[in-house]
């Protein structure tokens, strides 16, 4: 067997030897009872990278599955028009209104055909099956609505839309409506968002309250993270000392897929790709430790985030006041600010005296006052939003410092970026 620990660790895509339940969340159970009740949308919540697409992966076949991003996402036209895509209709608007005008078109009789096919249809032409109202083309802005619902209209077929809160706001609202419309048509929608925007569907349209069956994700437990990495250990027979994988599982910061990273670098660095010999203890030394810290780093890179957040605001004519710092290092507001981010235990959410109780341990004498730690948030608040809008990796509210991002976390405690700014600034002076 060549290669086993890419089938155990899977960072990017849906575990099988690694898949935990998390059992008191019945998040399992949850879905596959709301995929049961007719005509209910579906709603899946939960932070960045904590399981939400291995759940609906897990429970949904992927050929049941019709796969949508939000990011993708403009109008109402382009949801139902990427689904018949998907499913191996006609793409085009000419092409499917011409087949509705002769009452059929014709169908695919391969595997390639999707949704005509597993529909158990026959080869040659699917009667009616893309016959549209001017009514529902028009309030929808899209012929793909109507054949979209006659081809998965009652089907097993279930349209994950994965990122709604990426869609602009505009776009929301039409889309919400469509899928309201189309859910009564009895075509299986669910949709993934992050927890602040969960209840954008709603906001974009009111009358879908009611009609939603939610799901809701948290981060997980470091226990729950430590059953990924036993798990997985136990069937690759390698035997990893408990400390060590507590302090991956911690290093995780509650998500999953950074700890199914964090295992599969920690058995390369060891070069343990098969599964080993029986009672095969491993020994992790510290040096090794902190070489899979940087192994993980390098699969996400956060370094221009880390140097425009470092850089801090731009300020005319005033040349900001600088702090001696325990690192070694001096720096102004934003640099305590992120050093202080990085300190034991990680953390991903920090109240105002928190951030300022860590700023006060990470300065050798005087630190910044707490109106220039707020101001220079807000500022920080801002160039993440700038970087990317729809999904900054922090957020302050004047109260708060939530990192939205475990992997941003995680790359700013384990690489080396905020040293080496610093010593690319001395080495300028």
């Amino acid at each position: 067997m060549n290669d086993f620990v890419f089938e155990i660790f899977v960072p990017n895509g849906t575990p099988t030897y690694t898949y935990v339940k998390r059992v008191e969340k019945k998040n399992e159970e949850h879905l596959a009872t709301a995929l049961e009740i007719p005509k209910l949308v579906i709603s899946i919540s939960g932070p960045s990278k904590t399981g939400k697409t291995a759940l609906v992966d897990t429970l949904i076949t992927t050929d049941r599955l019709v796969p949508i991003t939000g990011q993708s996402l403009h109008s109402s036209n382009d949801l139902w028009q990427s689904v018949m895509r998907w499913i191996g209709g006609p793409d085009e608007v000419e092409k499917i209104k011409e087949r509705a005008l002769k009452g059929s078109f014709a169908g695919k009789a391969s595997a390639e055909a999707g949704v005509l096919v597993a529909k158990a249809k026959t080869e040659g032409e699917l009667s009616g099956s893309a016959e549209f109202t001017t009514a529902t083309s028009k309030k929808f802005g899209t012929v793909f609505f109507e054949a979209v619902a006659k081809e998965l209209g009652g089907s097993d077929f279930v349209v994950f839309l994965d990122d709604f809160h990426y869609i602009e706001e505009d776009a929301q609202v039409e889309i919400a409506k469509s899928i309201k419309a189309i859910a009564e048509r009895n075509v299986r929608v669910c949709i993934a968002s992050v927890p602040h925007k969960s209840d954008d569907m709603v906001r974009a349209n009111d009358e879908l309250s009611g009609r939603i069956f939610s799901i809701g994700f948290d981060y997980w437990s470091v226990q729950e993270l430590e059953v990924i990495a036993n798990s997985g250990f136990e069937h690759l027979c390698v035997n990893i000392a408990p400390h060590i994988i507590k302090r991956l599982a911690t290093e995780a910061l509650g998500s999953p897929q950074l700890m199914q990273s964090l295992c599969l670098n920690l058995c390369l660095e060891k070069g343990i790709r098969d599964k080993q010999g029986p009672n095969n203890k491993t020994d992790i030394s510290d040096n090794e430790y902190r070489s899979v810290l940087e192994r993980t780093t390098l699969q996400t890179d956060y370094s221009r985030t880390v140097e425009k957040l470092h850089t801090g605001a731009k300020e005319r004519g005033t040349q900001r006041k600088e702090f001696d710092l325990t690192d070694g290092s001096n720096g102004d507001v934003y640099r305590a600010i992120l050093l202080a981010l990085v300190q034991n235990p990680p953390m991903l959410s920090f109240d105002y005296d928190q951030i300022m109780d860590r700023i006060k341990s990470i300065c050798v004498k005087e630190s910044p006052v707490g109106s220039s730690v707020q101001l220079a948030l807000k500022q920080m608040d801002g160039i993440a939003k700038d970087i990317k809008r729809d999904s900054p990796v922090l957020e302050w509210d004047d109260d708060k410092l939530e990192v939205t991002n475990p992997y941003f976390m995680f790359y700013l405690r384990s690489s080396q970026k905020i040293n080496q700014i610093h010593e690319g600034k001395s080495g300028m002076v």
